[in-house]
């Protein structure tokens, strides 16, 4: 675990710890807040507990994908995929490092914001949905890295995801209340039912956990149908 950690380049030192898990969380929460106090001239806890959720996912969204670009870029990944690809530890480790930095970043931002006046409910609405928020960003991330795993740019794919993430979950605007393509859109991704546990304290989690389930399966049926294109092409570069 403790190699699976420092390969993180957000763990680098203490400066790229506190950017990342401080500086901008807390300035996306301080963005999005202030754009619903335009609308609601009201400070909006279920916005700022949100935006919490939702980056702690996106943060296990990097996570995911950077272990594994970290692998290939090592040549890890050619000897992983020829003698274990399908290693239970090696996953596992790769999911568990990722699951940890996210709630990690959540756990130290939901508490940051309790002592400021939190209310104790959304605190531990919060800290239920944490650890499903992400699992789903690492199951993201893994996916990501499964589309990119061959092109030119391997993060294209989680570095779309984690863009797009903050919209398609509704953290400003209930999806309800999205145009039709774009409710469209969001119901492509898990992290819609995440907010409305947050916000509604009502939520289908199992449809959630559902479509995170198939972009999984997507993932893995992309990394088994790409492994012996990868070995050949690796294996002619050396």
């Amino acid at each position: 675990m403790a190699t699976q950690f420092s390969s993180l380049s957000f763990l680098a030192n203490w400066k790229t710890r506190f950017v990342y898990f401080l500086i901008l969380p807390i300035i996306n929460l301080l963005l999005l807040v202030l754009i619903d106090l335009q609308y609601s001239n009201q400070f909006n806890w279920y916005v700022a507990v949100s935006s919490i959720v939702i980056d702690s996912a996106a943060l296990s969204i990097q996570a995911m994908s950077q272990l594994l670009i970290t692998d290939a870029n090592l040549g890890i990944d050619l000897e992983m995929i020829a003698k274990r690809p399908y290693s239970p530890y090696y996953w596992g480790t790769k999911f568990l490092t990722s699951l940890i930095a996210g709630i990690v970043l959540g756990v130290i931002n939901v508490i940051l914001l309790l002592l400021f006046g939190l209310p104790w409910g959304v605190f531990f609405r919060c800290l239920v949905i944490l650890p499903v928020a992400c699992v789903f960003g690492a199951v993201m991330g893994f996916t990501g890295w499964s589309l990119s795993w061959q092109m030119k740019n391997p993060y294209f794919f989680t570095n779309l995801f984690g863009s797009v993430i903050t919209i398609v979950s509704g953290v400003l605007v209930v999806i309800s209340n999205y145009p039709a393509w774009l409710r469209s859109l969001s119901y492509i991704f898990p992290f819609y039912e995440l907010v409305n546990f947050v916000k509604l304290n009502n939520t289908n989690l199992w449809l959630g956990i559902l479509i995170a389930a198939i972009w999984l399966v997507i993932g893995i049926v992309l990394y088994v149908t790409q492994i012996k294109s990868v070995l050949n092409k690796k294996i002619h570069q050396y």
